[in-house]
């Protein structure tokens, strides 16, 4: 007897911490954990976007990827880019490994950078941002990119193409954390985010009882009171540096500005380092420095795509570009990129693989490494 053809469905829900899970009901998720697995694993450091997609998208740390920001610092040319485009991925996608197996696999998100970093491999790639004119068709224009409603546009494109298209085997699906930006998990913007993402859950199981659903967060969220530019902050205090650059970067500046709590720092001369370490210890909110190498051996970080340091906030702490050296935030503030914001979720159902196998896997990025395709 033929073997019945699988679905799998990947979703990386970006800003879900578990204290989101906890504080929504989402009946169809929860039936999900407590039918199949659930643990919350960590994220990988600095705890932004792009880092961690690659990171579940390939399966790989990034010192294997190499994707080490949102954006990197070109040091030849002295200016910022951001860190989306599909060369400086350093490992194949679940998408490029569905291929080999002969799955044909959509990669469904809210956001363009998406499509440009991971799509490679992808016999289906569409962003709600920036839609093709024949998805407008399909599903009608998505919402704002600054809005929870297109997220819901994600999960519509799921079950239209579980209808149209059923030689897609392999679904991996990426949301923006506007809402979570905006709002704590007891907020109203966020319980009627989650509610309706989690009923758009029930209707994909139910036009597809076997899909195998795997679900996990790039990071979770918190709020912030200071902001510190330590390209204006490290020469008032006494020590002018190369470039420094919030590693939470990225186009999308209505959810943060840019800020986030972690920050890599060049210097003009390797013998500042231990100048830089003094004044940074002796700053409040400053949590940790490590040098490169350090950097690379404790985070699995790509030691030629990060700073000569790698500056990390407490919880109420981020770096960015400002007008000053120090900023206080608005109480409503929030934002991610440090340790803080790490505790993501992990949850597997229907899966194939032994669910004791799973309870071996510390990290987000091992949610894909366990889909045997």
């Amino acid at each position: 007897m033929a073997q019945a053809k699988r679905k799998i469905l990947v979703a990386m829900m970006d800003g879900f911490g578990p204290d989101y899970l906890q504080a929504s009901e989402m009946p169809n998720l929860k039936e999900m954990i407590k039918k199949g697995f659930y643990k919350t694993v960590s994220a990988c450091m600095p705890t932004v976007t792009n880092i961690n997609n690659a990171s579940i998208c390939t399966g790989q740390y990034p010192e294997t990827h190499g994707i080490t920001a949102n954006s990197y610092f070109d040091l030849a040319t002295r200016k910022e880019h951001y860190m989306d485009k599909a060369e400086l991925l350093l490992a194949p996608t679940i998408f490029e490994k569905a291929k080999k197996a002969g799955m044909r696999s959509a990669l469904l998100t809210a956001k363009v950078k998406t499509v440009t970093m991971l799509s490679r491999g992808a016999d289906v790639a569409e962003a709600a941002e920036r839609p093709t004119p024949e998805w407008v068709i399909r599903l009608g224009a998505p919402a704002d990119i600054y809005s929870a409603e297109i997220n819901y546009w994600i999960w519509k494109a799921v079950l239209r193409l579980l209808k149209d298209r059923p030689d897609i085997d392999l679904f991996y699906c990426h949301t923006t954390d506007y809402t979570m930006h905006m709002s704590d998990p007891l907020g109203d913007a966020s319980q009627d985010h989650l509610r309706e993402i989690d009923r758009l859950f029930g209707e994909i199981l139910n036009a597809c009882p076997d899909m195998e659903f795997y679900l996990t967060a790039d990071h979770g969220m918190s709020f912030k009171s200071r902001c510190y530019d330590l390209n204006r902050y490290m020469p008032e205090k006494g020590l002018p540096i190369f470039f420094a650059m919030s590693a939470e970067r990225d186009p999308y500046i209505k959810h943060h500005r840019t800020f986030g709590g972690t920050a890599y720092v060049w210097l003009n001369n390797a013998t500042d380092y231990l100048r830089a370490v003094d004044i940074l210890h002796r700053t409040e909110g400053v949590e940790a420095v490590y040098n490169k190498y350090e950097a690379a051996s404790l985070f699995h970080l790509h030691p030629d795509r990060i700073g000569d340091m790698m500056v990390i906030g407490d919880r109420d702490t981020v770096f960015g570009p400002l007008d000053g050296p120090v900023e206080v935030l608005p109480k409503e503030f929030r934002a991610h990129g440090s340790l803080h914001e790490a505790p993501v979720p992990l949850v597997a159902y229907n899966t194939r693989v032994d669910m004791a196998k799973w309870q071996e896997y510390v990290s987000n990025r091992d949610l894909t490494r366990n889909i045997v395709l």
